[in-house]
């Protein structure tokens, strides 16, 4: 079937995970935990693999597997600090000073969808990655959507 626009496909993954803002004037100072909810929407054309199919769910499901196991029952602010991480966080993160004078990223949500796309995008080069959501709970989400 021929259309005008875009066609994509969405992949919903639920993980707990636990987190802390360092030296924030506010609640999320403290240690605590959220059931977090992840969306990736990809875009594609027909084929190759299948006519009709943008991405299988399944592969999807695959291409996402390493990720989400990273953040899943974690404590994220090892995960957006640790050193495998450090160049690229230096270059697309704004530091924070935490209680002990120490410069540390903090695992918000709208970084933690950046941190996302950056592993999607060094893991499978030309996945046409449209939006990512990043749920801290049923009512709020940060997100991040390709440019026009």
């Amino acid at each position: 079937m021929k259309h005008d626009g875009t066609l994509t496909v969405t992949k919903i993954y639920e993980f707990a995970y636990a987190h802390r803002l360092p030296a924030y004037a506010g609640k999320c100072v403290n240690l605590h935990g959220h059931t977090g909810r992840l969306e990736v929407e990809v875009a594609g054309k027909d084929g190759p693999a299948y006519p009709g199919i943008v991405v299988d769910f399944h592969d999807l499901k695959a291409i996402m597997a390493d990720i989400v196991a990273e953040v899943d029952h974690t404590y994220l602010n090892d995960v957006l600090n640790a050193p495998c991480y450090a160049r690229w966080a230096q270059s697309h993160l704004d530091p924070v000073q935490d209680e002990n004078g120490q410069e540390v990223y903090a695992p918000t949500a709208e970084n933690m969808v950046l941190w996302v796309l950056h592993r999607l995008q060094t893991a499978h080069v030309g996945l046409d990655v449209r939006r990512i959501r990043w749920w801290e709970s049923g009512t709020s989400y940060a997100e991040w959507r390709a440019g026009a």
